[in-house]
């Protein structure tokens, strides 16, 4: 029985119970008189009351009603019983009140004014009644309690178990993230001292093979440049003893041969100067047609020879250079020798 029921069902309890026990308790010092007018009345509607004394009925009606109001006012008794006590006691005074006549009028549940006093217990049928059918519908309501109060619980467990998930859930996005970000700066990290140590290969690998370049530089210059001083030297000895020797009829002959062809000259000039002319203009006008067409290839196939003429200008040109210093040099000095010999 829960606490809220008793609550309810005391004030009903309390004030009946505590009616009920003051009258029988008054009816125990009841003289003659008083109980021979209660015999009376209880003999007019059970009249097999009537073999008993007035005194011991009045007893035994007072000691009833004391037990009623105690059962009623007790807290351990049930509703159930204590309703079904309360509700027989006033049934059987109403029974008496329907029984007795001058109580109310003919086929008239009413009372009159003799009988108002025992219409008046009606009120104890309508408590007892109330406390029978709710004793009875308890369980019921208990039970109802029972499970909105299990329907609540498991909804707040809900509650609390989709909090603690979500703070998880949260949780394991904080650490997510925290892993992510720092595998992020370990990634960067690791990939600049990659880059670091790729850039301080490669630097060292070219400084490397530009080490190797000028040494094998220097080695073909150790190797090739003496026999090359030596072969310039010949060169520009035999040059300058031909010169000595053959010198003075190579330039005669020289001036006779470009005398004769200015002569000659002149004269294919005079004799096929004009279709020369056309065909000149003919081969200018082939040219440029030539250029509209083949012009662009030309220009790229320049420009790859360029391109690749740098490549190995760049490659070879510190040793070519070298040797074409070198071969100008002893080509200058026996241009001058074989001029001063000329002369």
């Amino acid at each position: 029985m829960s606490l809220s029921a008793k609550m309810r069902r005391a004030p009903l309890r309390a004030v009946t119970g505590a009616f009920i026990l003051s009258s029988g308790v008054g009816k125990l010092q009841a003289d003659e008189a008083t109980s021979a007018q209660l015999h009376g009345m209880a003999t007019g509607t059970y009249p097999f009351l009537g073999k008993v004394n007035p005194k011991v009925f009045t007893k035994g009606l007072a000691a009833g009603e004391v037990a009623v109001g105690a059962i009623v006012l007790a807290p351990f008794v049930s509703p159930v019983i204590a309703g079904a006590a309360v509700a027989g006691f006033s049934g059987a005074l109403l029974n008496m009140y329907w029984q007795t006549p001058g109580m109310h009028e003919p086929g008239d549940p009413r009372p009159t004014q003799q009988g108002t006093p025992l219409a008046k217990d009606v009120w104890m049928l309508g408590i007892g009644a109330g406390l029978v059918v709710d004793g009875l519908l308890e369980p019921a309501h208990d039970k109802k309690l029972e499970v909105r109060a299990a329907l609540g619980e498991k909804k707040a467990a809900r509650g609390r178990r989709a909090r603690r998930a979500k703070k998880r859930a949260a949780r394991a996005n904080s650490e997510v993230v925290s892993q992510a970000r720092e595998t992020t700066l370990a990634l960067k990290a690791d990939a600049r001292k990659r880059g670091k140590k790729a850039a301080k290969k490669a630097s060292q690998k070219a400084q490397k093979k530009a080490d190797k370049a000028t040494k094998r530089l220097a080695e073909a210059r150790e190797e090739y440049g003496p026999a090359a001083a030596d072969k310039a030297n010949l060169a520009g000895t035999a040059v300058r003893g031909w010169i000595g020797e053959h010198g003075p009829a190579v330039a005669e002959k020289a001036r006779d041969t470009a005398k004769q062809a200015r002569d000659t000259a002149k004269d294919l000039a005079d004799e096929y100067g004009p279709v020369v002319a056309d065909k000149a203009k003919q081969a200018r006008g082939a040219a440029k047609d030539l250029v509209d067409e083949y012009g662009p290839t030309v220009a790229d196939k320049a420009k790859q020879a360029r391109d690749t003429a740098q490549d190995l200008a760049e490659e070879y040109g510190p040793a070519v250079a070298d040797k074409a210093k070198q071969a100008r040099g002893a080509a200058k000095d026996a241009a001058e020798r074989a001029h001063a010999a000329v002369r």
